[in-house]
């Protein structure tokens, strides 16, 4: 390899197998992270390299696994940029108001920039920020503060810019939302009356529907009350458009619609009015009101029971296949008594999710102030649930309201 000519390296944190360092996942989505999805059509997934002459392609020369090695055309001139691409499939999401920093790992002969684009509905892509010139230096690591996101931007393009004559390596690279912050706070209308429920979810083209951009339910009928989210009285009747005649809320499944929760703490208030029974739901110990975390599918999720029929708190893992919904509960930590549920009464619940730098994945659970229950995922059943997905309640012959819900990430 040329001295003179332009390298750049960049490999983005992931939750992948070969060595990779697993991305945090309070990171947004940065499509093919640690570049291992190498190339499709003749370019690397999701990258482009803005130098017209140059060369892009892989290397190992990098702080973790692959890394996309960049050759510009050799000489001074107008920054070079390797950005992530701006299509529907490959750009970052990202939440308004929200302080993320840009992590990465940088060594560099001339020094370089962090540059974002912002995207939103009205504006289309704009050029959004250009961090300060970074001074030739060993490799090391680097974290740069955005601004918040401005209001009605959904998605950004990250990448570097630099000098064509120059060197870089750039490795590791991820958007992480700051510490604390406030991902999610869902409100509910003063005025009584369904929000969605399961009949949406199956019938979405039905325009007698009552859909939500921001809930999904495959069971079970969702209600504002008193500006309260509520189950509805339980039943196990299949809902019709605006749930009267049924609420199935027997089985409640209520997710959100947004999948791109990671490393974050979820936290609200449950009041269980009281639990109850049907003829094809049957009164079980495990009745009562779970947390979803790391929601994936109905089949791949993590769950922790915050107020069962049994007055016990245990945190499990779903994995595909098997013989319950084709899947299989794993209990993550014993059934643990002496947290009964306070019919009629709040109480507060919260759980925590994080991926270690192992590859396993850390829960903990809290009810009424007290930590109840804490797991480490290795593997059982099924590999760990790295990553970002959705958040959500679960009930089980329960009556019940929640409020105060909220996802803030832990980074």
């Amino acid at each position: 390899m040329r001295r003179t000519t332009a390298l750049l390296l960049l490999t983005m944190l992931a939750s992948q197998a070969g060595g990779v360092m697993p991305a945090s996942a309070a990171t947004r989505g940065v499509p093919n992270p640690s570049f291992e999805g190498g190339w499709r059509a003749g370019k690397l997934a999701c990258w482009s390299l803005s130098t017209r002459g140059g060369r892009l392609t892989l290397t190992r020369k990098s702080h973790s696994g692959l890394a996309a090695y960049a050759q510009g055309r050799g000489r001074a001139g107008p920054q070079s940029r390797l950005t992530s691409d701006q299509t529907t499939a490959c750009r970052v999401g990202v939440k308004a108001g929200t302080r993320y920093s840009l992590e990465f790992w940088l060594r560099s002969t001339a020094g370089a920039r962090p540059v974002v684009y912002a995207y939103s509905a009205r504006k289309g892509w704009r050029p959004w920020f250009t961090g300060d010139q970074l001074a030739a230096a060993p490799l090391r690591k680097y974290s740069v503060t955005l601004p918040a996101i401005s209001e009605g931007v959904t998605a950004v393009s990250v990448g570097v810019g630099f000098d064509a004559a120059s060197t870089i390596v750039l490795d590791d690279v991820a958007l992480v939302a700051q510490a604390g912050q406030r991902l999610f706070r869902p409100t509910f209308p003063t005025t009584n009356g369904l929000i969605t429920n399961e009949y949406a979810y199956w019938s979405p083209n039905d325009p007698r529907s009552v859909g939500s951009k921001i809930w999904d339910m495959t069971s079970g009928s969702l209600f504002a009350y008193h500006g309260n989210g509520y189950s509805g009285v339980p039943d196990d009747r299949p809902t019709d458009p605006k749930s009267r005649a049924g609420t199935r809320s027997a089985i409640f499944r209520l997710t959100t619609h947004d999948s791109s929760f990671g490393d974050v703490s979820v936290q609200t208030k449950l009041k269980v009015r009281r639990l109850s029974s049907t003829r094809s739901t049957p009164r079980v110990s495990w009745d009562g009101v779970h947390l979803f975390l790391r929601y994936k599918s109905q089949y791949h999720l993590y769950y922790a029971s915050a107020a069962r029929r049994d007055g016990k708190v245990v945190i499990k893992k779903k994995c595909p296949g098997g013989r319950t919904n084709k899947g299989t509960y794993y209990e993550l930590t014993a059934e643990k008594p002496g947290y009964p549920i306070m019919y009629g009464s709040w109480q507060t619940a919260s759980a925590t999710v994080r991926d270690n730098p192992d590859g396993s994945v850390a829960i903990t659970l809290t009810v009424g102030g007290r930590l109840a229950a804490k797991a480490t995922d290795r593997g059982v059943g099924c590999a760990p649930i790295t990553g970002a997905g959705a958040i959500g309640i679960r009930g089980d012959n329960a009556e019940f309201e929640f409020t105060g819900l909220r996802v803030s990430s832990l980074n």
